[in-house]
This record gives C-alpha cells, structure tokens and sequence, in this order.
C-alpha cells in the first residue's frame, strides 16, 4: 500500500495507524530540519519537503493518507481538496486532530497575558469558531493559518471535498486528547448535477 504521512514532522511509528513495513510510506512536512531527524529514525521511507495545500504527487498517487495533528495548521480546504487528488479512488484518510479545550488551554496557560500570542490564540479560535460554521479557514498575517477543529466543521469540509463514509472517535496520544477520523474518496465517480445538466 502507498502511503503519505502528511505533516510527517521528526517521523513516527505509523504502527497504531495500521501501517505495516511492506507498505511505501512517503512523508512531507513543511520543516527541512525536521525531516533530516525523520530519516534517521526511519531510513526504509522517503521524506521530502513541501506544503499540505500544494502537494508534489501526480494525481491518485496513493491508497491512504495519514495526518497526525498536521492539518490543524494548514488551510484545511486546500489541503483536503489536494489529498483527494492524491488519492486513488476508494482510499482512505485518516486524521487526528486537536480538541477545541486544547486551543484554549494554550490560551489561558501560554499565551495571557502576552499580548500578541493572546491574539494571535483569540484567532485560532475564531478561525475555530468560522470552521465550525462553515468547514472553512483563512489565513492570518503572512499566510499562516491555524484552527481549532469539531467533529461538525469537520464533516462539512469533508463533505464539500468530496469525501465518504465519515467516521470519528475519540483518543489520547503523545499530545493529549484527540479526535480521530476516517474518510473514504469515492470509488466510483459520480457527476455532480451541474455537469449533468450541461451535457
């Protein structure tokens, strides 16, 4: 099986994912630095350096991707419109994600009462808070962008991209409490209306 570990960091054991050492993992995250740790650790996959919202990958290049805490701190709808691209039809993603008391616990115990990063969390969650309206983001100064996630906002951005067969469940890892979720890229194409009508 082909798989991407999206937000790869320093590498990880990819073994509670289901991810077994016959299966081509490719890992991509944003730090150089980071991925120079990661090869070390883990000689047998490749690594390479890039964005979630521009990935390097011809279309349906993989079977799954994997994201651990990563997509919080990209624009979700481009990252999730480009790992549908990546996917073969009928793959998988799966994804851990930050529970919004992790955003607030940052606020109240990191950032207050330093007056930039409490703004800069008060916009986290605001994007939070937009994301779980709309299953959209936007970006703060120069181009970061960074949310707190629901199980709600999460299934109307899935959705929009075109994901199926959604799933969520609750977990504790290395970084606190999580959500887990599983999505399916369609295996067979379905036109949407519009197209339909137009032909």
């Amino acid at each position: 099986m082909r798989v991407l570990d999206l937000g790869c960091g320093s590498g990880r054991d990819l073994a509670s994912w289901g991810v077994t050492a016959s299966d081509e993992v490719i890992g991509l995250d944003i730090d150089g630095s980071r991925l120079a740790i990661a090869e070390v650790q883990f000689p047998n996959r490749t690594y390479l350096q890039g964005a979630g919202e521009c990935l390097p990958f011809e279309n349906e290049s993989f079977d799954r991707v994997i994201s651990a805490v990563a997509l919080p701190y990209m624009n979700i709808q481009k990252t999730l419109a480009e790992i549908h691209r990546v996917l073969v039809r009928g793959g998988s993603l799966s994804l851990s994600l930050h529970l919004p008391s992790f955003t607030i616990a940052e606020l109240v115990h990191n950032a207050i009462p330093k007056p930039v990063p409490t703004l800069f969390r008060l916009y986290v969650m605001a994007n939070g808070l937009l994301f779980h309206c709309t299953g959209r983001t936007v970006g703060f100064l120069r181009g970061r962008t960074e949310s707190c996630q629901t199980e709600r906002g999460m299934r109307v951005a899935l959705n929009r991209a075109g994901f199926v067969d959604l799933s969520f469940s609750r977990a504790t890892g290395p970084v606190g409490a999580t959500f887990r979720l599983e999505a399916r890229k369609r295996k067979k194409y379905v036109r949407r209306a519009k197209e339909r009508s137009a032909a």
